[in-house]
């Protein structure tokens, strides 16, 4: 299987995203666009593991 990137675009106000530039450089990200990848990324685990967990407590 090959393994493609994509492109992703956001709308954000000026004030998220210096929020989102400040946060990046205080967790010392080269950039923010990769601190909202890889954040976003955390979450989405996170989601995932959530619905899969209720999905086998429904099963019971």
């Amino acid at each position: 299987m090959e393994n493609k990137s994509v492109s992703m675009c956001i709308r954000v106000s000026q004030e998220e995203l210096q929020r989102l530039k400040q946060a990046a450089r205080l967790e010392k990200y080269s950039s923010y666009s990769e601190f909202v990848r890889r954040t976003a990324l955390l979450e989405a685990d996170n989601v995932i593991k959530n619905n899969d967990s209720e999905n086998v407590k429904e099963n019971r």
